[in-house]
């Protein structure tokens, strides 16, 4: 599973999470770029404008060292800022085939695996709108038409697994899927189901894989797994299969914790505190009732701070 998860980020990071398509223009910033201003990209009515200064690590520099300039039709419509730690990408992607094509940047914020931040310019009512990640974990994720039908899908994970019960290494979140239509993303994870399935059966293979049961990280794949199969509507199947696998000498995540960091509630077996877990998150309603349909898109109003 670290193996996995490495292989995610790094290659999210090399191609910055985006479809390397080659009609796509697009601009990229590595480890190995140097300063510019106004270096442009185009498509169609849609034209951005960035200027880039890299961060002076050992002058303690911190802030927005990314311009952007965001132009339709040659008219200057939004500049906006961002911050990019060693790596960067801003790409012009028409996400709904509506022959208008949207700005979809991604950021990393710098850290041992996060975080990678996403924002999408869409051009509608005569304006840019921007639409806000949450910041993400785990490689954050790739644009791809997974059905065919013209609209892209951000294909990503539930970033609340990670570390929930197991070291980010050893946790497997359950995927989250989000398509672009009408200006907006919309949860529409359930609606994959091969994609799902594909991801489960890579989950059951690791969780009876000899060597990384010997690292006792079972449950933390586990817990995604259980929320996979709520998507695929297959609970029942996936809460008997965790009862039958899971490690019950492991102690990870047996107490949550209030905002302030105090203890909460303290359960008494894995089973217990993943049925809360799934609870406080949707994935389960409060009658324990499984809910496929949860909404775990990422989409925020606006950019939180670290």
């Amino acid at each position: 599973m670290k193996a996995i998860l490495k292989s995610l980020l790094v290659g999210s990071l090399l191609t910055l999470g985006l479809p390397a398509l080659a009609e796509n223009p697009r601009l990229d910033i590595d480890y190995d770029s140097e300063a510019f201003t106004n270096r442009a990209i185009e498509q169609g009515p849609i034209r951005v404008v960035a200027s880039y200064t890299p961060i002076d690590y050992a002058a303690e520099e911190s802030g927005d060292n990314l311009t952007l300039q965001l132009f339709y039709n040659d008219e200057l419509k939004l500049t906006a800022t961002d911050t990019a730690a060693s790596f960067g990408g801003i790409e012009l992607i028409d996400l709904d085939s509506d022959g208008t094509s949207e700005v979809v940047v991604q950021t990393f914020t710098g850290g041992a695996h996060c975080c990678l931040a996403y924002t999408t310019y869409a051009w509608q009512n005569q304006q840019f709108n921007p639409i806000y990640f949450s910041y993400l974990d785990g490689g954050g994720g790739d644009f791809k038409d997974l059905n065919g039908d013209g609209l892209m899908e951000f294909v990503s994970l539930d970033n609340a697994f990670f570390y929930s019960f197991s070291s980010y290494a050893g946790s497997y979140p359950p995927s989250v899927i989000l398509t672009y239509s009408n200006g907006g993303y919309r949860d529409t994870t359930a609606q994959f189901t091969n994609y799902l399935q594909d991801i489960a059966s890579g989950m059951r293979f690791t969780i009876e894989d000899p060597d990384f049961a010997e690292q006792g990280d079972k449950n933390g794949v586990l817990a995604g797994y259980v929320a996979q199969q709520i998507r695929l509507g297959q609970y029942q199947e996936g809460w008997q299969y965790m009862l039958a696998h899971y490690d019950r000498h492991d102690d990870w995540g047996l107490e949550s914790y209030t905002n302030e960091g105090e203890v909460a509630e303290t359960y008494p077996d894995f089973p217990t505190a993943l049925y809360a877990f799934l609870t406080e998150l949707g994935y389960l309603d409060v009658h324990g009732k499984p809910q496929p349909q949860v909404d775990r898109s990422p989409v925020i109003a606006e950019r939180e701070n670290l």
